[in-house]
């Protein structure tokens, strides 16, 4: 798959990466349809998240189908059609159970 990878403050390429593979029994892989860049992602590319290391292949939000699943994924199924969100929450506190998952309490930014 092609990737686009972070390679230091002002750096980036777009580089040959191998199909990702289910790993864990909770992986979904999704052949990405569309994406685009954010905010994020040009705060990244201008070396302002320092967590981000060069290597990091750019690009958390996403629309795509699933191609496979992990053995624990029981609400979706391959050829499915997803949105993605950086944004994870944890499907048991408050906010979440009232459907505001963005307000996750204990959730968190995957980048």
């Amino acid at each position: 798959m092609q990737a686009l990878v972070y390679n230091g403050p002002g750096r980036k390429s777009v580089e040959d990466r191998p199909k990702s593979v289910v790993q864990m029994p909770g992986d979904a892989i999704v052949k990405i349809t569309r994406t685009t860049i954010c905010g994020t992602d040009l705060h990244i590319l201008k070396g302002d998240v320092a967590s981000c290391k060069p290597g990091t292949v750019l690009g958390h939000e996403g629309v795509g189908i699933i191609d496979a699943v992990g053995a624990g994924v029981t609400s979706f199924k391959p050829g499915d059609r997803v949105l993605i969100s950086c944004i994870t929450a944890c499907g048991r506190c408050e906010p979440c159970r009232k459907g505001m998952t963005s307000h996750c309490t204990t959730g968190g930014w995957i980048l």
